[in-house]
């Protein structure tokens, strides 16, 4: 997968935007980016807010403060996060891509791959959340976009050479 994002990035013919968009942690993230020398890839990363306090431990936060307005989703989002939200806001503020690739693997990514449109793809890991929730729920929900399952990140690998 690191070899498909940074080819993707690099290349001149491509207008590719990297959105994260995760119910992990900032921590968490950045950690894994900085490991993998991929800490400048993602123009935004929408995740649950974390940081180190002075003693060493790692203090998490909902990224939907629980104390203040929540969010309004109905497809079955966590309460830290509705990710079909956080995806619109990305999308209306950044204006209107030719196509959208969404890579997902849990049952949390199905609410904002129903809001994907004909011409995008969502790429579903296989035996996972998001897989059996398209299956199950995708004709009902009115999921209009193309769907790819795949096991291992060389899949991702292939398919983003096409892209």
């Amino acid at each position: 997968m690191i070899r498909a994002v940074t080819r993707l990035k690099a290349s001149e013919d491509q207008n590719a935007t990297f959105f994260c968009l995760s119910n992990a942690n900032q921590v968490f993230i950045d950690t894994i980016l900085k490991d993998k020398k991929l800490d400048d890839l993602f123009y935004r990363i929408t995740t649950n807010p974390a940081e180190w306090r002075e003693d060493g431990l790692l203090v998490v936060r909902r990224r939907v403060d629980p104390t203040g307005p929540q969010h309004t989703c109905t497809v079955g989002c966590s309460p830290n996060m509705c990710k079909g939200e956080e995806l619109t806001a990305f999308l209306v503020e950044h204006g209107e891509y030719d196509k959208v690739v969404y890579i997902g693997d849990g049952s949390n990514d199905f609410c904002p791959v129903v809001r994907l449109r004909e011409q995008d793809t969502v790429f579903a890991r296989t035996a996972r959340g998001l897989q059996r929730r398209i299956e199950r729920e995708g004709a009902q929900a009115g999921l209009k976009c193309k769907v790819v399952y795949w096991e291992g990140a060389w899949e991702i690998e292939e398919a983003f050479a096409t892209l």
